[in-house]
């Protein structure tokens, strides 16, 4: 993936692709289109998306009035989704696979941005 380093959108996106990416590896029986965009039935895919999200807002320090706009979602929608993965982050197991996946989104942007450099 190739980017324009002076565009704040494109930057963005690199941002999300990087947060998705990694999730996606901690999903890996998940499609990165059922993250995006999780069927109705499919918890664990509603799931991968609020940790990608909340990966984006926490790790990354995009504002979520910006990342409910970037998703066409509502503000509560990503207040919730950041709700739920805080709750589940004091749980240690949970931490712990999440980090990980937070980790990956680090160097998935590092790679990204490296390349587009």
């Amino acid at each position: 993936m190739t980017i324009n380093l002076h565009s704040a959108q494109e930057r963005e996106s690199a941002l999300y692709h990087a947060c998705v990416m990694a999730v996606q590896e901690g999903f890996p029986y998940l499609t990165i289109g059922e993250i995006i965009d999780p069927p109705h039935e499919m918890f664990d895919a509603a799931l991968a998306r609020q940790i990608a999200l909340h990966i984006l807002i926490r790790r990354f320090n995009v504002p979520k009035r910006r990342v409910a706009r970037m998703q066409g979602r509502s503000r509560e929608s990503v207040n919730r989704a950041v709700r739920i993965i805080d709750d589940r982050c004091e749980r240690p197991v949970f931490l712990a696979y999440y980090s990980s996946m937070a980790e990956r989104a680090d160097a998935a942007l590092l790679s990204i941005f490296e390349e587009a450099a």
